[in-house]
């Protein structure tokens, strides 16, 4: 685990994009996904403590939406999310942060509880599966 910014533990996390998603979405948003989720993240001092990785094919194909795998240190198997990638990405931002910074606010009520379904994230529901 590394130190933050404010001087708290926070964990190491990585977010897996789809690639083939990316594609797909590409008229709503979804091509520059990573690039402004690793930016955003950078400017919240999270740079090195959240890697951001697209990746192949995780076997999802949702429409109009892109596939993320969400895993940090204490939850390996992480989190699978289908996020609409412009109306959902500042959510998805904040849930990411919340999982590299525990401290930080939650981006759900009661976002942490594991299982399948869907994970809301604000007022929008993203589709949530656990990890394979």
């Amino acid at each position: 685990m590394q130190d933050d910014d404010a001087g708290g533990k926070g964990r190491e996390v990585d977010v897996l994009v789809c690639r083939k998603c990316l594609t797909k979405s590409a008229r709503s948003g979804g091509q520059d996904l990573p690039r402004w989720l690793q930016g955003e993240l950078a400017e919240r001092g999270l740079a090195g403590q959240v890697r951001v990785t697209p990746t192949g094919c995780m076997n999802q194909c949702p429409r109009r939406q892109v596939t993320v795998l969400v895993s940090d240190t204490d939850d390996p198997e992480g989190r699978m999310l289908l996020v609409e990638p412009r109306s959902q990405r500042d959510l998805l931002l904040k849930f990411v942060e919340r999982r590299a910074r525990p401290d930080a606010p939650a981006a759900t009520p009661g976002g942490d509880a594991p299982g399948r379904g869907q994970e809301h994230l604000g007022d929008e529901p993203v589709h949530e599966e656990r990890g394979q």
